[in-house]
């Protein structure tokens, strides 16, 4: 192998997107939150920490706590609603309805101000199997479920502190 391989091999973000949520109960504290034009088309990722996991699956490991999963939608193929579905994670994270996720809601959640950075979210994933197609069976994929946790007064003292070690504004200011 040449230098210049071990060199990018060493310089590289260590699996960063591979790991995604396996089925279980989880409650999760998001990371980070942002929009990524790449190969695939346009996608929105959520960088999540699993702080706790159940299994609800008899033949599946749920992911275990502390691992950084990313929880991603493309959202270029409108048929496949990956912006619904990310729209619901937003929502539940939030505790917003939905007329309130307009493209500036958003915008707090996804850029200089993350607004959702160390805020908590409960998730159940579970297989689900998609329609056949061309006689072939389903596929089966990974379903979420998303719901809204309210912080107690010494979460949300915890949030606030990570916010301040990580330089990002207080909740309300980056909410408002």
């Amino acid at each position: 192998m040449s230098n210049a391989a071990y060199a990018r091999i060493a310089t590289a973000q260590a699996a960063v997107g591979a790991q995604y949520l396996k089925s279980g109960r989880y409650r999760l504290e998001v990371q980070s939150i942002r929009t990524k034009d790449g190969f695939k088309g346009l996608s929105a990722i959520a960088e999540v920490k699993v702080v706790t996991s159940e299994r609800t699956q008899t033949n599946t490991e749920p992911t275990r706590p502390s691992l950084i999963t990313s929880y991603v939608e493309n959202l270029s193929d409108t048929k496949k609603n990956g912006g619904g579905r990310f729209k619901a994670f937003l929502m539940a994270l939030a505790g917003a309805e939905e007329n309130e996720v307009t493209p500036d809601f958003i915008a707090k959640f996804t850029e200089a101000k993350q607004a959702g950075a160390f805020l908590l979210v409960d998730c159940e994933v579970f297989p689900k199997t998609l329609p056949e197609k061309d006689g072939r069976p389903g596929k089966v994929i990974e379903g979420y479920r998303w719901s809204n946790v309210s912080p107690t007064d010494s979460e949300l003292a915890t949030i606030e502190a990570k916010r301040a070690t990580a330089k990002l504004p207080p909740l309300a200011d980056a909410l408002a």
